[in-house]
């Protein structure tokens, strides 16, 4: 016969043993949690530096290309990761038009030549003149600069040459049609770099030749692709413009034409935009190399890389 209370005492035990029996279930949940987070975290981990070592390896491909050939934009094909690819291409900056010779006012021919680039594109006319004052320091007016202090977060531009075209987008006075129009053709470069006239797409080649009939362009471009000009002389003798080469022996030659000086047959501006993709992830690459010299391999002179 039990003695009087035991029952009680029994229910007692029972309840503490299901009460720390469900307190070690939760804590051995909450472990499990934590662990599984910590795996989840240290495997997004690995797979970001996979990305990144993918970028990486892209990049050196294409500087090995760019040492190895002169092929202005080149497009290399996907190559396979263990669990996805990374692909990417080189664009030829010096093949477009430089908006930071627009950061200088006795730039004339850059100025006339940016409005043909316009008017070819069916764009606003006032859209180079919102470009150039938003490139030349002092030359932005009081409504203007009002504009941008209500973007958010406000931005007060100074003016002078940009780092990157993609700055234009925040421009505005540029639609997004319009930028989106024009942002192919363009690049930002050092103002005292040239037009790659083997490089440059008819569009830019037709802003800078405004006197030439579309038949004579296209047997250029065409007459280009099967052999790139040697010199820039014979570029203008082929572009019907050797008075331009006469214009250059003078000592004051007339400041809104095309002049030698702003020509070359080779380039030394590249960009290198990048994507690798793994299961679940992918990261994305753009950056800016420097080729002083054919043969030479090319420097990084910046990167901007969005990882995951």
């Amino acid at each position: 016969m039990r003695p009087p209370g035991a029952e009680r005492d029994s229910g007692f035990v029972l309840v503490n043993a299901l009460v720390i029996v469900a307190a070690l279930a939760m804590l051995a949940t909450v472990l499990l949690v934590r662990a599984e987070g910590g795996r989840a975290r240290l495997m997004a981990g690995l797979e970001a530096d996979q990305l990144t070592l993918a970028l990486d390896a892209f990049d050196a491909l294409a500087q090995t290309h760019l040492a190895r050939e002169s092929v202005p934009d080149l497009v290399l094909p996907a190559l396979p990761l263990a669990r996805g690819e990374v692909a990417g291409q080189v664009t030829d900056l010096q093949g477009r038009f430089n908006i930071n010779w627009l950061s200088d006012p006795d730039n004339l021919w850059a100025a006339a030549t940016f409005e043909r680039l316009l008017r070819q594109l069916a764009l606003p006319p006032q859209n180079a003149e919102e470009i150039r004052r938003f490139l030349q320091p002092g030359a932005m007016g009081v409504q203007e600069r009002a504009a941008w202090l209500r973007l958010d977060p406000p931005l007060d531009p100074l003016g002078g040459p940009l780092l990157s075209a993609d700055q234009l987008a925040d421009l505005p006075g540029l639609s997004p049609r319009s930028y989106t129009r024009l942002r192919p053709l363009i690049t930002a470069l050092s103002a005292d770099s040239r037009l790659n006239v083997n490089s440059a797409p008819p569009e830019i080649l037709m802003a800078i030749l405004p006197d030439l009939p579309p038949a004579a362009l296209a047997r250029l471009v065409a007459a280009r692709a099967q052999e790139p000009f040697v010199s820039v002389e014979a570029f203008l003798i082929a572009a019907r413009l050797e008075a331009a080469l006469d214009e250059e022996a003078e000592e004051d030659p007339e400041p809104a034409l095309l002049s030698p000086d702003q020509l070359t047959i080779h380039s030394a501006w590249f960009r290198i935009d990048s994507e690798a993709r793994l299961q679940r992830m992918s990261a994305r690459r753009s950056g800016i190399l420097f080729r002083q010299s054919s043969g030479r391999r090319p420097e990084q002179v910046w990167q901007v890389t969005w990882r995951p």
